[in-house]
């Protein structure tokens, strides 16, 4: 089993001044970011490619907060050709995606569904997903009501945000070290100590165990998407 931990960028266009667009389309992955894990938990690739969008340019909002602009993405594949090309990096070995917060799930099925590029089932690289961020937040002590933002994950680790925050990649792989931490459970308590403490969650350290697995428990397999599932819908 491999691990991709994966992250996107995506317009922002004003919905009042398109509100009878659905929502999706207002905000179109234009960046994709990934790296991927061995059954280890050891890094061994990383993606970065640009996504032309095909509704809309791209908006002030996203040139301002990712760097990202119409010029950037002009010579870009769109959506499917560019999905094409991340499912063949992936390649066929079993994968089980990662992504802080369920946003990037959510935006990538809808936007393919209403685009047409999938009729029915996601290819089946991108049927498991985990909500990194929910289970993150949860070995910390904390409510789901109280997620933790990834540059203070990062940080209550002490270790310096490599790279560029809302670069996809660079969001990607900064996440991956949190999992690859999750895999030595006496690393993590204690670089996750003050965190936990200053967040008033001493008193509900992580579970006691020694592998990836036993910490996620039966939350794998809650965000996994079986072959049997109903499509989404929009």
């Amino acid at each position: 089993m491999q691990h991709i931990f994966l992250d996107f960028e995506m317009n922002q266009v004003s919905r009042k001044k398109n509100p009878d667009t659905p929502a999706p389309l207002l905000h179109e992955i234009v960046e994709i970011g990934a790296v991927k894990l061995d059954s280890d938990y050891r890094q061994v690739g990383k993606y970065s490619a640009y996504v032309r969008p095909r509704n809309f340019p791209v908006g002030p909002s996203c040139t301002r907060i990712t760097g990202i602009s119409d010029e950037t993405v002009a010579g870009a594949k769109e959506l499917p050709e560019a999905l094409e090309d991340f499912l063949r990096w992936i390649g066929e070995e079993p994968a089980r995606i990662y992504a802080w917060s369920d946003s990037d799930k959510k935006q990538l099925y809808q936007e393919c569904f209403l685009k047409g590029v999938w009729e029915e089932k996601p290819p089946k690289q991108l049927r498991r997903w985990i909500d990194f961020q929910r289970i993150y937040t949860r070995l910390l002590g904390l409510s789901k009501r109280n997620r933790i933002s990834l540059k203070n994950a990062i940080g209550g680790i002490e270790v310096n945000f490599a790279g560029s925050q809302h670069s996809a990649a660079d969001d990607a792989e900064n996440s991956a070290v949190l999992l690859t931490l999750l895999h030595d459970k006496e690393a993590f308590e204690e670089r996750t100590r003050i965190t936990r403490e200053l967040m008033n969650a001493a008193s509900a350290p992580p579970p006691p165990a020694t592998t990836l697995g036993d910490l996620f428990g039966a939350a794998l397999s809650q965000w996994e998407f079986a072959d049997d599932e109903e499509p989404v819908t929009v």
